[in-house]
């Protein structure tokens, strides 16, 4: 009898699945690995570029801020964002984008009086002295700022709101939020947000330069309490007539209470009686105490005395600081022209 061929077995059993397995994974394996190697190579070449495009935007931030020190409106929102520092003073950061809204608003006042800023040279000596004042500015209002937080007693929130509504009040009557932001955008260039920070910064180096100047607290309270028998401010005044940091001054002629003088008009428009002598009061500028004597009264416009009071110590602080080089400055600022007509503060 002829033996024909083994058949082989169809039989489905474990051993022929995992068999038929290792079969199918074997030939996958030579689609698998070349799949894999793509995805990691496409990983790769994403970090790389995503790396170089940040040191390229980080240096081009850098050549603008730093080198070219553009003042755009890109490069301020950029600051606003970032908080980078355009210098440092006595280890406090002063922050760019506040050097960039206080020369900002500044040059947008003066091109609203004078006309629009060329390339010109005078034009830039003018710029050029706003610049150094803004950095100058800056730099002390960062410093009292930080002064203030460690003694526990930042600039409140209500104080602003107070001064703010001082700003919307004219002739006794509030202008509505829209007027007010169209004036502070037109004059300054500013939202209201940036308008309230830059009342901040003025507040923090009022606050502090009152908090720290003992001289001018102890002399102001002998005044006080040497008004209080008396309404002669005049003659109060006589006796501390050699003290440098005092200084006396009669209006003679009549101005409208809202006159730029510190807040000397507007106090004594306040007064109820002439002849009333005010409370001693911070300056509007900051830069002392005052006490005023209504004089005369005619509507809206009034006569007064007035008795300065000089803050010296925040000043002579920022000029030790300076002479010991505790500032560090991270860009070039020239001194520009500073005289009077193109310093339209005054």
């Amino acid at each position: 009898m002829i033996k024909g061929k083994k058949k082989k077995s169809t039989a489905i059993t474990q051993q022929n699945l995992e068999e038929s397995r290792e079969e199918i994974l074997a030939k996958g394996k030579k689609f698998r690995y070349p799949f894999q190697y793509a995805k990691h190579h496409l990983v790769i070449v994403t970090i790389i570029i995503s790396i170089i495009a940040l040191l390229v935007f980080c240096f081009i931030g850098w050549f603008q801020l730093y080198k070219a020190q553009s003042t755009s409106d890109v490069i301020y929102r950029f600051t606003r964002a970032f908080g980078v520092p355009v210098a440092k003073i006595d280890g406090v950061n002063v922050r760019y984008s506040d050097y960039l809204m206080l020369y900002r608003s500044s040059i947008k006042s003066v091109e609203r009086q004078q006309g629009a800023l060329d390339n010109s040279e005078d034009s830039q000596r003018l710029k050029d002295y706003y610049k150094r004042r803004a950095l100058d500015s800056a730099e002390e209002y960062s410093y009292a700022m930080a002064k203030l937080d460690e003694l526990g007693k930042p600039v409140s929130e209500a104080e602003i709101d107070a001064v703010v509504n001082e700003h919307k009040t004219i002739d006794g009557e509030m202008r509505s939020d829209d007027a007010f932001n169209g004036i502070i955008r037109s004059n300054f260039g500013l939202d209201m947000g940036e308008y309230r920070h830059m009342i901040k910064l003025s507040l923090a180096k009022k606050n502090y330069s009152a908090e720290i100047d003992s001289r001018a607290n102890s002399l102001s309270d002998e005044i006080s309490e040497a008004l209080k028998g008396t309404n002669d401010l005049k003659a109060v005044a006589e006796k501390y007539v050699n003290n440098d940091i005092m200084e006396y001054e009669s209006i003679s002629e009549l101005v409208d209470s809202s006159n730029l003088d510190s807040g000397r008009a507007a106090a004594a428009f306040a007064l109820k009686n002439v002849g009333d002598v005010s409370e001693r009061f911070v300056s509007k500028n900051g830069d002392g105490y005052y006490f005023v004597k209504l004089t005369a009264r005619e509507g809206n416009s009034v006569k007064y005395d007035s008795v300065w009071v000089r803050f010296t110590e925040f000043r002579n602080a920022i000029e030790k600081i300076r002479s010991d080089s505790k500032v560090e400055e991270f860009i070039e600022v020239e001194a520009g022209a500073s005289n009077d007509e193109n310093d339209a503060s005054k």
